[in-house]
C-alpha cells in the first residue's frame, strides 16, 4: 500500500485537482531517547485510542443547537484518475461564523491525506485506520455569510473503492477567541469571542463597534464559554449587556454547575449601550476547566439582547 500511494502522490494533477505533499527525502535522523517519545510524540500519525493524538476529547454532553449534520444520502462519490471526490449537494448554514469540520469515516489502510473544502477555504488532514465507524476532526473554517454552501473531500484514490467509506461530514459551532483564563488577581473575563454560540441565528458580531453576541432572535439559542480556572472559590457574576427598542422584559439564565441565576432585561438605551447587571454568586469547587452559559428562558419581542461579555469576581 505504502507503494501504491506514494506513486498517486507523486502523479501530476490537473490545476483544479486536490494537491497532497509529497514526502521529501532525508537523511537518516539520530534515532531519539525512547523515554522521550512519550511527552514530544511520534514523526508519524499513529492511533492508539487518541494517546498522541491532536484530536480533542467530544464531550458526551456536546449540544446539538446550531450542529449540521450532512449523512449518507447527502454526497456523491467520484473516482478521478488519481483521486476520490466526495461532493455535498448544496445546505443553508443560518448563521455565520467558525464551525469545527467532523468527519465520520471507515479506513482499511494506515494512513491517507485529505483535503476538504468549502468555498475558498481548504483544510488538511491525514486519515488514520477505522475498522468500525470513526470520528476525526480535520480543523475549522469561518463562513463570513448566512446562505447556501457546498462542500468537497478528497483523498487519494486507493484503488478499492471499499477502502474508505464516508459516513457523515458534520459542522459544529466552535469558539472564534481563545479559551479564557483566570487572571492573576482571581478574577475571570469571558469576552462575546470566546463563547461558543449554539445557535440557529446568534453569532458572535466582530465589528470594533459591537464585539459582542447578537442576532438573539430566538430563546432556543444560547451561549456557552469553556475558560480555565486556576484557583477556584465563590466569585460574584456580571453581565454586560445591551437592549434597546421596546424589546426589554426578557427572561434570561446565567448558570454554572448546579447555579442558576436569573434576570429580566431592561431598556439600556439600545442593544450596544452596555449596562452591568450584578446577579449573585457562584461557586467552582475545582482547578481545570468549566463551563458558563447565558440562555434566554423567554423572549418578549423580535430579540432579546446582546452580550457584551460576562465578569466572575472573586469573593473574599
Amino acid at each position: 500500500m505504502n507503494t501504491l500511494l506514494r506513486h498517486l502522490l507523486a502523479a501530476s494533477l490537473a490545476v483544479s485537482a486536490p494537491v497532497f505533499a509529497q514526502e521529501e527525502k532525508k537523511e537518516e535522523p539520530p534515532k531519539p531517547d525512547p523515554s522521550e517519545a512519550l511527552f514530544k510524540g511520534a514523526d508519524t500519525p499513529v492511533d492508539i485510542g487518541g494517546f498522541g493524538s491532536d484530536q480533542p476529547v467530544e464531550r458526551t454532553d456536546m449540544p446539538t443547537r446550531g450542529v449540521v449534520v450532512l449523512g449518507k444520502d447527502t454526497f456523491t462519490r467520484t473516482s478521478q484518475q488519481h483521486w476520490e471526490q466526495f461532493d455535498w449537494k448544496p445546505f443553508q448554514m443560518s448563521r455565520w461564523g467558525r464551525y469545527h469540520v467532523r468527519l465520520t469515516y471507515t479506513l482499511k489502510f494506515a494512513f491517507l491525506p485529505t483535503q476538504f473544502r468549502i468555498g475558498t477555504q481548504t483544510v488538511k488532514h491525514p486519515l488514520t485506520a477505522a475498522q468500525a465507524p470513526k470520528a476525526m476532526y480535520l480543523g475549522d473554517v469561518y463562513l463570513d455569510k448566512a446562505g447556501e454552501y457546498g462542500c468537497s473531500f478528497y483523498a487519494p484514490s486507493t484503488a478499492a473503492e471499499s477502502s474508505l467509506e464516508v459516513h457523515e461530514l458534520a459542522l459544529i459551532p466552535a469558539p472564534e477567541g481563545p479559551m479564557p483564563k483566570q487572571q492573576a488577581d482571581g478574577g475571570i473575563t469571558l469576552p462575546a469571542s470566546s463563547a461558543t454560540t449554539w445557535s440557529q441565528t446568534m453569532r458572535y458580531e466582530p465589528k470594533p463597534e459591537k464585539q459582542c453576541l447578537g442576532f438573539w432572535t430566538s430563546a432556543d439559542d444560547f451561549a456557552e464559554w469553556e475558560f480555565e480556572v486556576g484557583k477556584p472559590g465563590k466569585f460574584s457574576v456580571s453581565v454586560f449587556y445591551g437592549c434597546g427598542g421596546g424589546n426589554q422584559g426578557s427572561e434570561v439564565e446565567v448558570k454554572s454547575g448546579a447555579t442558576a441565576l436569573k434576570f429580566k432585561t431592561e431598556d439600556t438605551g439600545g442593544f450596544q449601550k452596555w449596562r452591568e447587571v450584578k446577579l449573585g454568586t457562584v461557586e467552582i469547587a475545582a482547578a481545570g476547566k468549566t463551563r458558563l452559559t447565558v440562555d434566554p428562558v423567554t423572549k418578549v419581542k423580535s430579540a432579546v439582547l446582546d452580550v457584551q461579555k460576562v465578569v466572575l469576581t472573586p469573593v473574599k
